[in-house]
This record gives structure tokens, sequence and C-alpha cells, in this order.
């Protein structure tokens, strides 16, 4: 009898020491739950929400101890809503931001990106858009082009040859050209200028404060003066939009200029870029490569005259929650680098990336591989409007360009109240 008991022990001893050592080897080889990470994403880019969701799902199935939590604002209250993140204690730790202005006022929460592996992949000039006070701390989400978007199927039952235009002459001898047949045509107007919108009011300037400031996105930023070089070309296109938009153009806004009166051929042109490409597409696959165009805006007027591309958001990473950082910075190099990545980015948000050595084969329209060709080149121009002063787009510059819109202001008066309130504006927020 004592002999099975001291066997029944023996027996208990080994089986407590096998699940101890079982148990042991479990918690190397699968880490526990506790060793999770969650990121929290900020992105003011609502219509690529669902693409983001779709990132974060296809990196975390490849990174099973990291969740990533996507907070979308937009349409304007992204920058309120991101303020509010960090007023009540908790900041991101990703952050989607628009312009050297919103940078600077999260500076001190943001990382160095430099060391990350994407950082050399950055096309040179979209690096500026990025730096505070010498640091890089944001990556360009995309790249942009910047001009007049034309309906090409348009512009051929017009008999316009937009390969013909090479200056601002050109340029209104065409809009002239299609004015006179637009009942032929069944256009609402030559443009569907959404004059409702002060975003795209601020879009249309940088085409004349950009090259003032040899596109130099952190000398724009540092200015204290809104640069006029350009100004009688400003003052030149906004009277073409003026005379020959639909009307009442204040009352266009931007979801129907592009959606309606662009899509369907009820306008000729709209100052908008390659963003517009995934909605046409959305509603007509094929839409972009058989019918959309782009014209640059003529500045100098003297043959130079190019497409503005730039990026309007980076990406940055914070330093609020250290042990997430690492985390944070792995998955933001990953979104630059993985070709898993890219395929989304390209087909499902039809960006055109922000990386050098990109096989411009691979983009699904004509459109975006000239788009990408003229950004990755030498003589790329890169816009600078997102780094007015804050406020000062949709406070000043959209209000007061609204105003001239309905002979409400002369350009003389639009010229003065613009140059005092940038002035003041950009004083106040350098602490001056």
């Amino acid at each position: 009898m004592f002999l099975k008991k001291r066997k029944f022990s023996a027996i208990l001893f080994v089986l407590s020491l096998l699940l101890f050592v079982t148990a042991g080897c479990t918690s190397k080889s699968q880490p526990s739950n506790s060793s999770k990470i969650t990121l929290n994403f900020f992105n003011q880019k609502p219509e690529i929400s669902s693409q983001y969701q779709k990132l974060a799902r296809i990196y975390t199935k490849e990174q099973p101890n990291v969740s990533i939590q996507i907070t979308t604002s937009g349409q304007g209250g992204g920058a309120a809503a991101l303020q509010a993140k960090f007023a009540s204690g908790e900041a991101p730790d990703i952050i989607m931001l628009g312009g050297l202005p919103e940078i600077d006022r999260y500076k001190n929460h943001l990382v160095s990106l430099q060391g990350l592996p994407a950082t050399k992949m950055i096309l040179p000039s979209l690096r500026s858009g990025g730096v505070s006070d010498g640091r890089l701390v944001g990556l360009p989400v995309d790249l942009e082009a910047y001009g007049w978007s034309y309906n090409k199927e348009v512009f051929a039952r017009a008999g316009v040859d937009a390969s013909a235009i090479h200056n601002y002459s050109d340029f209104v001898k065409a809009v002239k050209k299609i004015d006179s047949q637009k009942a032929k045509l069944g256009l609402n107007g030559v443009f569907g200028f959404n004059g409702a919108d002060t975003n795209s009011i601020a879009s249309v300037s940088a085409q004349f404060t950009s090259q003032a400031y040899d596109n130099d996105q952190v000398k724009a930023f540092k200015s204290t003066k809104f640069p006029w070089k350009y100004g009688s070309q400003m003052h030149n296109y906004y009277t073409l939009i003026r005379n020959y938009s639909v009307q009442p153009i204040l009352s266009v806004k931007y979801d129907p200029s592009v959606q309606d009166l662009f899509y369907n051929g009820k306008v000729a042109m709209i100052p908008q870029g390659n963003w517009i490409v995934p909605t046409l597409d959305g509603i007509e696959k094929g839409f972009v490569q058989k019918k959309l165009g782009m014209l640059p805006f003529f500045v100098r007027n003297d043959g130079s005259d190019r497409l503005l591309t730039g990026s309007s958001w980076y990406l940055g990473v914070t330093n609020d929650h250290p042990k997430r950082e690492k985390a944070a910075k792995d998955f933001v190099n990953w979104m630059f680098t993985s070709r898993k990545a890219e395929n989304v980015i390209i087909n499902e948000m039809r960006f055109v990336p922000a990386t050098k050595n990109f096989d411009v084969s691979r983009l699904p329209d004509d459109l975006s591989k000239d788009i990408y060709r003229i950004g990755s080149s030498k003589k790329a121009r890169a816009p600078i409007h997102k780094q007015y002063p804050n406020g000062f787009a949709t406070q000043v510059l959209g209000p007061y360009i609204q105003r001239y819109f309905v002979n409400d202001i002369s350009w003389t008066e639009l010229e003065k109240v613009i140059t005092t309130k940038y002035q003041q504006l950009r004083d106040i927020q350098s602490g001056e």
C-alpha cells in the first residue's frame, strides 16, 4: 500500500514538472495578450478610410501582436478633431498632418523619421513639406498634381487640341472657342468652378504664389508677406473663372462640380488635380483613361510652365506613448516599402506614389504615369498653399476671392486686405 502511494506521488510530480516545462515553452513561443500593442492612427482623408482599414488588416495579419485603430475626421473638421485628441490626453500614435503650419503646431510631439528605410525612398521635391526645425518628421502620403482637369471628349467635340495650348493666350482662345459653342455642346459653362469651397480657391492661388518662393515650402512657411510677384496672372485667371464658370458661382459645391458637371460633360474644365481620379473611375470604370486630361496654369508664360506636383498630407509619429513608438514607425515604414501596401495605394486609393525608383508602368492610367514623371523629375515644382498661416485660406483668401467673384470688391481692394491679414496672421502665429 505504501509502495503504491509512493508510485502515485512520483507520477504526480512528473506530470506537474511536464506541465511547468510546457507552460514555459508556450510563454516563449506564443507571447501573451499583455504584450500586444494597439496603435491609434488619426486620418484626415475620409475618402480613403476603407483603404487604410484594409492596409491595417494586411499588416496585422503579418504582425499578430499589433492591432491598429483608425480614427477618421475630415471635410474641414479634421484639424479641430486632432487638437481635441491631444487636449484630452489621447494623442494618436500616427497622425496625418496638412502642411507645415499643422506640423509646427505638433512639432514637440513628433519624432524624427530620418532613420527609417522609407525616408530614403521619398521624392526629393516632397521632403521639405515634412521638415520642422531641420528634422524630418513627416512622410508624404502621395504625389498630387495641381492644374486644370479637362474632359477630353468635350475638347474633341469643340475642336480644341490640348497639346496645342502652350501659353495663357492659347488657353484664353480655347476657353472662348468652347464658350462660343456652349449650346451646341450642351454645356452649363466652360468651367465648373466650385466657388462655394475655399479650399479650391486656395489651391488655385498656389499656382501664383508657389513660384514666387521658388516652390520652397519652408521658405513659404517662414515668409511674413503674401507674394504678389505673379499677381497680374492671378488676377487674370480669377477673372476668367468668374466670367466663364457655371453661375451662380458661389452656389457650386465640390462634389457636384466633379460628379455631375464634369463627369456628365456639362463643363469642359475644373481646376482640380488627380485626387478626383478615384471618384470618376468609381462612377464609371475607365473614365479617367478615356476622358481625363490635365493642363497647367500658365503663370510664367515663357514655355516653362508645368503642372505643380506635391503632397497635401504627411504622416507623422508621436512621442506621447514611448512603448508604442517603434511599432508605429514600423507600420509607417511598411506602408512606404511593402509591395502589398503599394498595391492597395496605387490600385485602390489610386494614388501616385511619393517614392523614388517606382515602376511607372504599374500605374493604372496614363495621366497618373505623366504625373509621376513630372513629379519625380529634377524640374518638379511643389505648391505652397498648405504653408499659408492657419485660417488664412478659409477666413481670408477664400471669402475675399468669393466677394471678387460677385463683384463685391475690386482687385485693388482685395490685394490690400489680403496683404494686411496675411502678415497679421503670420505674426500672431509666429509669436511676434
